[in-house]
């Protein structure tokens, strides 16, 4: 390899670790909620979906519970319409990032559509989906 591409790859490198800070950045930020089980559910409150500070809508929140060996992800898919997926990665059990709109492994590179469906190798199962159930303010992911 010449100077003129060792220079070349090495900037690329480094803005490549550049930008993966920031999306990883920006997965830290992401809200997660507690939930304790019952009855089988793990019952959240809608409002759960607003920043209390800003009143915007979050469009997916992180779930975690002691009912749950990994965390869930929960996304809001219409005005009232909630979708749960597992973020334990069906290849190794790796937990799962967002980045966009997909869920990735950072481990081996598996990488799932929102709805939990493998898009890319080499995990080759989907991930597991959560029933949900909603009321007129809370909603209920069946474990």
């Amino acid at each position: 390899m010449d100077r003129r591409n060792f220079i070349e790859k090495s900037c690329l490198t480094c803005l490549a670790v550049a930008i993966g800070g920031v999306t990883l950045n920006s997965c830290s930020s992401m809200k997660t909620v507690n939930s304790f089980a019952n009855d089988g559910y793990l019952i959240l409150d809608k409002t759960e979906f607003v920043d209390a500070n800003t009143q915007e809508e979050y469009n997916s929140i992180i779930v975690t519970s002691n009912s749950l060996k990994t965390p869930l992800i929960l996304f809001k898919t219409g005005a009232d319409s909630y979708e749960a997926i597992s973020l334990e990665c069906t290849h190794k059990g790796v937990k799962l990032d967002l980045v966009e709109d997909k869920l990735e492994c950072s481990a081996h590179g598996s990488i799932f559509e929102r709805n939990g469906k493998v898009i890319k190798g080499p995990a080759k199962k989907d991930l597991k989906r959560y029933s949900v159930d909603k009321t007129l303010t809370t909603i209920k992911i069946q474990l």
